[in-house]
């Protein structure tokens, strides 16, 4: 049995397994499952690369992601399965067997097609990441910062479109500035429809009370809380 079949088949067994478990432990997500639901940020661009019209919705069945799509299968706690790396480099999250949360990570450069970054010696080992062209579409597909904090060595931000995704940013130095010797920014985009999929429980509710109140900012520097 070749990789990509073992792939695809181990991620219907866990999407199959993990759909049970919904049924008894989640079963006000089926109802929602039935009605249109926001989509998940970046699917559009990706489908219009691809040349088609489909796309994840938040709340939709995870056993609709196409296999030619899922690039990984990636661990949650002690379950492999309920999320899954996407070909576009985009991790969506389903404990339930429905997607609740995407990430991604926009970094300007990564390790040469084969390379793990600790195999990063030099810049000959890194190239331009083609995904970061996505940070430009922040606010179309995310929507505007509504709220922002100096965060650990970095920022962290807050979107909300205007379909109700919820998109919490983090920002950090690029990790192989010092190979390229460049200044960049590493972008970790986390998005939900509820705040408790999002996580970071620290951070998440004062960056949705400033984007309720429109105050925009808090003083001082927040460290990192999961």
């Amino acid at each position: 049995m070749n990789t990509k079949s073992f792939w695809q088949k181990s991620v219907l067994c866990a999407v199959s397994a993990v759909f049970g478990l919904g049924l008894l432990t989640f079963s006000g997500v089926s109802a929602q499952a039935a009605e249109p639901t926001p989509v998940v940020p970046f699917e559009k661009l990706f489908a219009k690369e691809r040349g088609d019209s489909k796309v994840l919705r938040f709340n939709g069945f995870s056993g609709e992601i196409p296999n030619k799509r899922i690039k990984e299968l990636l661990r949650s706690g002690p379950i492999l399965g309920d999320r899954v790396l996407l070909s576009e480099d985009v991790a969506v999250y389903f404990p339930d067997g429905y997607i609740v949360q995407s990430r991604a990570q926009l970094a300007k450069y990564i390790p040469s097609p084969g390379l793990k970054p600790f195999q990063v010696l030099s810049r000959d080992n890194l190239v331009k990441n083609p995904r970061y062209k996505l940070v430009k579409e922040f606010d179309g597909v995310l929507g505007r910062e509504c709220a922002r904090v100096a965060y650990g060595n970095g920022f962290a931000s807050m979107r909300i479109n205007r379909a109700g995704v919820m998109s919490l940013i983090t920002e950090t130095p690029g990790l192989y500035d010092a190979v390229m010797d460049e200044n960049t920014t590493t972008y970790d985009v986390t998005s939900a429809v509820k705040p408790v999929f999002i996580g970071n429980k620290g951070l998440v509710p004062d960056l949705i009370r400033l984007c309720q109140t429109g105050t925009g900012k808090i003083a001082g520097t927040l460290t990192a809380q999961k």
